[in-house]
């Protein structure tokens, strides 16, 4: 690979990284850098895919495609959710061709192969006597449910640098069991393509450094925005005000950003108040559906949740969005939110769906220009890491966890 016209390997631009900045043009481009990336990085990660209602009955199944990969995510008929490769074991082909639907078996177009819903083949037609079908089941992808929310992590089975899922799941425990989050249905979908390396997806959603200028609807709804440029301590003193109120509701309070380098999949959790009068994340602060779960109060905050670099979600009293950074390509990635409510709300009588996905809409449509202009200007031949700013900390430790993970 070429960086500033030299041609370096990438241990070369691991090793001379300045600490603070920004990285090196080819970790933003390089196609082998990017392939590096999916198999020693996002290949090991717990990827959040869908929710459960999107499979309620056996033989209901989607794909979900990341890189080259596509994978079929199925109920079994044991009701269990399982996750496969879409590869069948014959000739490579592709299994499952339509986005969803309804099987009662994986049979392969190419050749007939037929795989059950546990992934086991049990037809494979013309192959002689003495094959053995057991040697042949689908490669089997490891899949986790939390709380109604679906999680797939690519890794081979014996690789043992994947985290505990348990610990995703104990932030879920801990501050969405209330909201009983299976019981949600999905309101709205919306898929925001973005020519961009997947890093600077991340880069761009870890840092609030250009939340004032680059989102006024957001800086509007969120105290902490203004906050943060003008200095913390009022902020700080009616946060613990607002705990106080949250704690007297029996609604958990607490911190913790997943920064850990030492983590091969750092994941945490936030609670903050959203603005003072404001009830949920909406344009003018009140309600936009029925209260999730037990819900009984509104407590004026939002709970944040990482997954991981490439899986987020931001929960109100009254709904979900889920945020899935998916890397395609070295300069293209797909970014999807998807918006939850409770099950038995009805549009225009339970909610307003223009009201629920306002703010993180118009702020992902924002932040998808901010990306791909600001891949435009890596690409340029003038383009050279620049550093960090304080309240871009969360970016540069992720760019330290980025590193040392590419290293390992």
């Amino acid at each position: 690979m070429r960086a500033h016209g030299n041609t370096v390997s990438v241990e070369e631009l691991i090793v001379r990284q300045k600490p603070g900045f920004t990285l090196e043009q080819p970790f933003y481009r390089d196609a082998g850098i990017f392939r590096r990336d999916m198999a020693k990085i996002v290949s090991r990660l717990w990827l959040y895919v869908a929710h459960v209602s999107e499979i309620p009955e056996r033989g209901d199944f989607l794909l979900y495609r990341i890189g080259e990969e596509s994978i079929v995510v199925v109920r079994g008929r044991d009701g269990e959710i399982r996750a496969f490769f879409n590869v069948c074991r014959h000739r490579g082909s592709r299994i499952c061709l339509e986005e969803k639907g309804n099987v009662r078996t994986l049979t392969c177009p190419y050749h007939a192969w037929v795989y059950d819903l546990e992934g086991r083949l049990i037809g494979a037609r013309g192959m002689p006597d003495d094959f053995d079908g057991s040697e042949y089941p689908l490669h089997a992808c490891r899949a986790r449910v939390a709380h109604g929310l679906v999680f797939v992590c690519l890794a081979r089975p014996d690789d043992p640098d994947v985290a505990d899922f348990a610990g995703i799941a104990a932030d879920l425990d801990a501050f969405a069991g209330r909201h009983r989050l299976a019981e949600t249905r999905i309101a709205h979908r919306e898929v925001y393509p973005t020519h961009a390396n997947w890093k600077l997806v991340v880069d761009n959603f870890l840092e609030c450094y250009h939340c004032a200028p680059a989102h006024p609807e957001y800086t509007m709804v969120n105290a902490f925005v203004k906050a943060q440029d003008r200095g913390l301590d009022g902020y700080d003193e009616a946060t613990g005000a607002w705990e106080e109120k949250a704690r007297a509701l029996g609604h958990p309070v607490g911190t913790d950003y997943g920064e850990d380098p030492d983590s091969p999949q750092p994941h945490g959790y936030w609670r903050q108040p959203i603005r003072d009068g404001f009830v949920t994340l909406s344009q003018d602060g009140r309600p936009v559906a029925p209260l999730l779960g037990d819900l009984e109060h509104w407590d004026g905050g939002e709970t944040g949740f990482t997954f991981g670099p490439l899986s987020y979600a931001y929960l109100c009293s009254d709904h979900l969005c889920t945020f899935r950074f998916t890397p395609v390509t070295p300069e293209f990635s797909e970014v999807v939110l998807t918006w939850h409510v409770r099950a038995d709300a009805e549009e225009g009588g339970g909610y307003d769906l223009d009201r629920l996905k306002w703010m993180w809409d118009v702020t992902t449509v924002e932040d998808t220009r901010i990306i791909i202009d600001n891949q435009k200007g890596v690409n340029s031949a003038r383009y050279a890491p620049g550093p960090y700013a304080p309240l871009e900390g969360s970016s540069a430790a992720f760019a330290r966890w980025y590193l040392g993970r590419l290293a390992a």
